[in-house]
Parts: C-alpha cells; sequence; structure tokens
C-alpha cells in the first residue's frame, strides 16, 4: 500500500458524512425560515410603527429588549441606549435575562456570558443594524403611510424599512431561528447582535460604545445596510464640514462701505463645486474605482442676519463630501486651496453633539476614512460560500457609495468587516421608502445559517488585519 492511501476512503467517507449532515441542516434551516418569516414581518411592522429619530430610539430598544425575553435569548442596553443580544451554545446561555433586573447587571451578565464563549475559544461574529431613521419629510407627499407597514406587490413600505428596520428585524429574528436550531446543530460561532442608536446622525458612535467603551470586541462584522443581498466589501468615507465666512454689515442702498460675507461663500461653494467636476473628469462614473474619487455636495446655505435691506456680515454653508481611499479632512482643504483664488472662508469639520435618548452627551467629529476588504480576504471567502449554501446563487459584490458603523469597525478598528443585506440602497431615505419580501426572506435565510456555517480552516477568526488600520479613537 503506498503512503497515505489508506486514509483516502477515510477522508472520502468524512467528507460525505460533512456534507450529508450540512445538507440535513440547511433543509432544517429551510423550513424554520418558511415558519419565522411571518413573525419577522410582525415584528417588522411593530418597528415602524415608532418614529425612531436620532436620539429617540426609546421606543424601538425597548420593543427588542421584551422580544429577545420572550425568546429567551440575553440581551442588554448599553449607557447609550443600543441594544445587545447574543446566540451562545445552549449549555452557556443564561436564557432571557428578566425585565426587572437592573440594566448595569443585566450588562455584567452578558460581559460574563461573552468572556465565558472567549473561554471557550469560540469566535465570536457581530450583527449590525440601527435602530434610527430619518426624518419622512412631507408626510403629504407619502402614498403610504410612513409609520406602518403597507404590503404591497411583494413589498413592505414605510419609513425605515429599506434604511434599515427590514435587516433589524432580519437578524433578531433569525437569533431566534438559530437558537432553535442550536438544539440539534452545534454553533460553529457565537453571535453578538448590536442594535444601535444614532447612526443617522453620527454612524460609528454608538458602535464604538460596544467595540470599544464596553470591550465586546468580536471577530468579524456582518452590516445589515441596503444592499439588495449582494455583497458589500468596503465603503467610501465621510466628511462633513461647514464653510463660514465674515464680512461688513451695511445699508443695501450703500452696499459699498460693507463687506458681503455671502459673495465670499459663494465663491467657495463654486470652488467646492469644481473640485467636484474636476474628481469626476479624472475618474468617472466606473463603479470599479468608486473609491478613487471623492464627491463634494455643497447642501445648504445661509446669511447672518437674514434681512431684505442689510449686507449680511455673516454666511454659512454646509459640505457633505464622500471621500476617496487616503482622503482626509486635510487632503480635501489642499486640494481646495490649490486650485488657487481661495476666498476669505475657513473651513470646519461637523461635529455630531447630540444627546442619545438616555441622555449621554457626544462630541464625534463627521470625518471618517474609507474602507475595504479585498476579495481574497478568508471573511470575503467565508460570506461567499456561505450565500451560496444559504441561497443557492453566486453573489456580487460592491463598494457601497454611502457610509456605515463600519467607518469604526473596519476603518477604526481594522476588524473584518462585510455588509450584506436587504433592500435597494437607491431607495433610503426616500418617500415611500420600502423593502422586498424576498430580501426579507434571504436575509433571514442568511443571517440564521451564518452561526453554523463553516469557516476556512486555516483561518477560523478570519483573523487577516488591515496592515495600516489606524488606532481607534
Amino acid at each position: 500500500m503506498r503512503p497515505g492511501q489508506g486514509r483516502q476512503p477515510v477522508e472520502r467517507a468524512m467528507a460525505f458524512l460533512y456534507h450529508e449532515a450540512m445538507s440535513r441542516l440547511l433543509s432544517y434551516l429551510g423550513h424554520l425560515v418558511e415558519e419565522h418569516l411571518p413573525q419577522l414581518l410582525l415584528l417588522l411592522e411593530d418597528c415602524l410603527a415608532i418614529p425612531s429619530f436620532s436620539g429617540q430610539e426609546a421606543g424601538v430598544a425597548d420593543l427588542l429588549l421584551g422580544f429577545f425575553r420572550r425568546h429567551h435569548l440575553p440581551a442588554a442596553r448599553t449607557p447609550r441606549g443600543s441594544v445587545v443580544a447574543v446566540l451562545a451554545p445552549p449549555e452557556l446561555s443564561p436564557g432571557g435575562l428578566p425585565a426587572t433586573l437592573p440594566e448595569g447587571e443585566a450588562r455584567q451578565r452578558l460581559d460574563a456570558l461573552l468572556t465565558a464563549i472567549r473561554g471557550r475559544h469560540l469566535p465570536l461574529l457581530a450583527f449590525n443594524a440601527h435602530m434610527d431613521v430619518v426624518e419622512p419629510g412631507e408626510g403629504t407627499a407619502w402614498v403610504y403611510p410612513p409609520f406602518a407597514a403597507t404590503v404591497q406587490n411583494d413589498r413592505v413600505y414605510g419609513r425605515g424599512t429599506c434604511d434599515m428596520k427590514g435587516a433589524l428585524a432580519a437578524m433578531a429574528q433569525a437569533l431566534v431561528l438559530a437558537h432553535q436550531a442550536a438544539v440539534e446543530h452545534p454553533l460553529q460561532r457565537a453571535v453578538m447582535a448590536c442594535f444601535v442608536t444614532e447612526e443617522e446622525a453620527g454612524e460609528g458612535l454608538a458602535f464604538k460604545e460596544i467595540l470599544h467603551d464596553l470591550q465586546w470586541r468580536p471577530d468579524a462584522v456582518i452590516l445589515g445596510e441596503p444592499s439588495e443581498m449582494q455583497i458589500a466589501r468596503g465603503q467610501r468615507g465621510k466628511l462633513e464640514f461647514f464653510l463660514r465666512a465674515h464680512g461688513k454689515r451695511a445699508h443695501t442702498s450703500v452696499p459699498e462701505v460693507g463687506e458681503n460675507a455671502a459673495y465670499k461663500i459663494a465663491r467657495a461653494i463654486l470652488a467646492v463645486e469644481a473640485l467636484d467636476r474636476g474628481e469626476f473628469r479624472t475618474v468617472g462614473p466606473d463603479p470599479e474605482r468608486i473609491l478613487e474619487r471623492s464627491t463634494l455636495v455643497a447642501t445648504s446655505f445661509r446669511t447672518i442676519p437674514f434681512t431684505k435691506s442689510s449686507v449680511p456680515d455673516m454666511a454659512e454653508a454646509h459640505v457633505t463630501v464622500r471621500l476617496a481611499r487616503g482622503e482626509t479632512l486635510d487632503s480635501i482643504k489642499q486640494k481646495l486651496f490649490d486650485r488657487g483664488g481661495w476666498p476669505e472662508v475657513t473651513i470646519d469639520p461637523v461635529v455630531y453633539r447630540g444627546k442619545s435618548y438616555t441622555g449621554l452627551p457626544a462630541e464625534w467629529p463627521a470625518c471618517h476614512p474609507a474602507w475595504e476588504i479585498p476579495r481574497h480576504h478568508p471573511f470575503f471567502a467565508f460570506l461567499r460560500t456561505a450565500v451560496r449554501d444559504a441561497l443557492g446563487r453566486e453573489p456580487s459584490d460592491r463598494i457601497w457609495p454611502f457610509s456605515t458603523d463600519g467607518v469604526y469597525s473596519a476603518g477604526q478598528l481594522g476588524l473584518p468587516t462585510l455588509g450584506i443585506g436587504p433592500g435597494q440602497e437607491a431607495v433610503a431615505h426616500l418617500v415611500d421608502e420600502f423593502v422586498e419580501i424576498g430580501h426579507l426572506r434571504e436575509a433571514l435565510a442568511l443571517y440564521a445559517y451564518l452561526p453554523f456555517a463553516p469557516a476556512p480552516d486555516d483561518h477560523p477568526r478570519f483573523e487577516v488585519r488591515s496592515p495600516t488600520a489606524p488606532d481607534a479613537r
């Protein structure tokens, strides 16, 4: 017998048994998905009925805590008001935490559970979804009521369906489904589901509290932002700043004795537009080159004071920049100055100083770097294979043009971070926002499968990190 020849039948038998076990698991999960989909839609309906604007997410947080208690899953509220729920092996999990338990003690129990998971050397995967939504705008423009779930043509309409209460409900329901399946099928990893506050106002802020302040650090992160259930492996960065100009007030009958701050701001806005057009001419619209091009948009403009009979002595404009790879506030400022003719206008970064619904203040600059997970990364390979297994198709991948909580997990900490979520990114924040029920079904199936999906043998924790990841704030 040749060396190793005797092992081949054993290895083939082991592989056959493994594939048989995975087939049984996927079949079982498929039946559970159809059972749990109506419950997901009911949870989404309850979430949509609550107008949870940034800093006003208490109602959704309370709803989720009650949901996890009913389904015997441990969950706790963070000081900033996010809800964190944990899926762990049945022998480790304490079940749902009592409603009467003080919030500090609930966090201590969750911390002890996460420590026990680490003690078992079980990988930890984080789910991320935000509870807050943007304002609906002019309510009369909506065909369907923004704060109710309207089902039409296999879609659910309402504010936040796409961005991102659909993914939130799918992740929450997936934990319940996986908790049920874990009784008979061993978990390959624990899951820490993070339902965060204030993402629309300050992306990364509440996720930082979980990952850095509480030190609940996962091995990898799945973001549920809308991607049509395809893989998003990065995003452009985000920067917001104010243009501010000062002048000299005068009566409009003698403007020559004054100094018009509005004209200075107008020239600065034209310079912003020129840089944006220059970036487009250099790179173009190719989505494969999206990380090579920054976009700059002046979004608002005002004079101070606003009167019809005075030359304004102050003026201000707001600019939003989607940053290309490697770009920062300083590099964008330098590009604007290098064009020549920059007026007497300062550039001041926007800082989010809102309060959470629990009363905690914030000091969070709106300046976040771009990030990307390459296609050869083991976490990308894991997720791509999981999509094939759970959904029976080959996923495409993209770079998100918008910003997410990945600015902290990937951009600051260098954690392997990928996105896949229900909904079309183009309808987020729009009137009559919607999510497809087919996307919700796929999201439930994939999120429920991820705790059981096999990881690459040589990278069980997806260990490869960005070599240039900056320090955490």
